[in-house]
């Protein structure tokens, strides 16, 4: 790599050479000449071609072909290789992963419990900012530091973040901003997950909320794990990721390299049973199938004597803030996070926990975006439409052309009976959006409700002309 393709690397070209080792510097990519494969899943029979240039991925279930050019992949590798495709501005899920320690395609996370899966799952913001930079594409020196230009124009030691010197809550949530997923996140009002920076707490951006006293082993659930650890518990703040993982290695980690900071503090405690050539990871942190991580293997975090058991966590759900916000937000942000974890959980208990919630919250913020969504939704997911529809029409008088708020105003519509108005929100949506799938699926419901079934063909002619592009 030149001087000039990468403006850290005169003076640091070290650290830039050693980051190529990382992990973080292969999290996205532009496909190369990749494995080519096949396998069966769900009825349908999955492909994947590759001439060195391209590489394209087709699903065929009964005579029905779906074929794309994979846009991006995304992972590092390690554990698996995910896929991504463009159509327009909108990116798209492939179903099909990689899983390196089986070498072979199977279907990625969370296709295995889709009963027709197909290349239409939305990819957003949250989740591709871990895995995406700028350029290069992968993840950069930025996401750790900070924005450069300060320091190239005045390279002098304070013009840029060093994680290590930060304090403790700052200094970790530059992993956490990545490695925490908890059980959901909640951007504060007018913010966008994007909107972190390094040197901050993720508090100031979004807040992370967990379930007390689950143990549950996830794949983006590293600091979890680790404050688990009686390792970071009696550190008093100084173990951290940091510690163990070196962002700019001269050389690719190995067992030993983990060893010799495993010893760096229990040298001189190791029974005689613990010889110090011993592979302390393999025993205390050790390797298994996370709940939501597919076919594949990944290191526990805790730390712990011994492997110890998952613990869902306790009846209630209760949930707790990893950090909490500014405490002018502390009320909304968990209130948003119960509904989130009521939805993913089809907990009707903790959906009308959180939607008492959101009604105190809303009547101090009245127009505030976020809560209102989150009441209409409540309200919708408790089948009372009409009220449901209040705070979406609220929503758009607030943000008019959103898509994402005409298909909720759309299908509360529906569920009310006004199909007119329902046709009439929903046709507006995919003027905005012709990629927004599950608007198109609710007008080509209302359009059968009124009986034109040309209508709806129509709508699915025009997303399959859409997804062609």
């Amino acid at each position: 790599m030149g001087v000039a393709a990468h403006p850290c690397e005169s003076c640091h070209p070290k650290e830039v050479a050693g980051y190529s080792h990382s992990s973080m510097s292969r999290s996205l990519r532009r496909p190369g000449k990749e494995q080519e494969g096949a396998f069966t899943a769900a009825d349908a029979r999955f492909t994947v071609r590759s001439d060195g240039k391209a590489t394209w991925q087709r699903r065929d279930r009964a005579g029905e072909v779906s074929e794309y050019q994979v846009a991006y992949v995304i992972g590092s590798g390690s554990h698996a290789a995910g896929y991504l495709i463009q159509i327009g501005d909108h990116l798209f899920q492939s179903p099909i992963c990689y899983y390196t320690n089986r070498r072979t395609y199977d279907l990625a996370p969370g296709y295995d419990r889709i009963s027709d899966p197909d290349f239409t799952r939305p990819v957003g913001e949250e989740c591709l900012l871990c895995h995406s930079g700028q350029l290069p594409e992968a993840i950069s020196c930025q996401r750790c530091h900070g924005a450069a230009e300060a320091h190239l124009r005045r390279p002098v030691p304070g013009s840029i973040v060093n994680p290590a010197k930060l304090a403790p809550a700052a200094r970790d949530s530059i992993c956490e901003q990545c490695h925490l997923a908890g059980v959901t996140r909640i951007p504060n009002p007018g913010t966008h997950f994007a909107d972190f920076h390094p040197g901050q707490r993720l508090e100031e951006v979004f807040t992370v909320y967990t379930r007390a006293g689950a143990r549950a082993f996830k794949v983006i659930s590293h600091a979890e794990q680790l404050a688990l650890s009686a390792c970071a518990r009696k550190s008093q703040g100084k173990l951290w990721c940091g510690t163990c993982h070196n962002p700019h290695p001269q050389a690719a980690a190995t067992s030993q390299t983990y060893n010799g900071r495993c010893q760096s503090c229990h040298q001189d405690k190791l029974p005689v049973s613990h010889p110090a050539a011993a592979n302390c990871v393999s025993c205390h942190m050790t390797r298994r199938q996370a709940q939501d991580g597919g076919h594949t293997v990944f290191t526990d975090h805790r730390i712990a004597r011994r492997p110890e058991p998952d613990q869902p966590g306790p009846p209630g759900e209760e949930l707790v803030a990893w950090r909490e916000p500014d405490p002018a937000l502390q009320r909304r942000n968990l209130a948003l996070a119960y509904l989130n974890a009521g939805v993913s959980g089809r907990s009707p208990a903790v959906m009308v926990r959180a939607y008492r919630m959101l009604t105190e919250v809303q009547r101090a913020a009245p127009d505030d975006i976020a809560v209102l969504k989150a009441i209409g939704r409540a309200l919708l997911l408790g089948k009372e439409p009409l009220e449901a529809l209040r705070a979406f029409d609220r929503v758009l008088q607030l943000a008019p052309d959103n898509a994402a708020s005409e298909e909720d105003a759309g299908v509360a519509c529906l569920e009310s009976g006004q199909v007119e108005k329902a046709a009439s929100h929903l046709e507006r949506a995919l003027q905005l959006d012709p990629l927004l799938l599950s608007a198109a699926t609710a007008l080509q419901e209302v359009y059968r409700k009124q009986g034109n079934r040309e209508k709806a063909a129509a709508v699915a002619t025009q997303v399959r002309r859409a997804m062609r592009q």
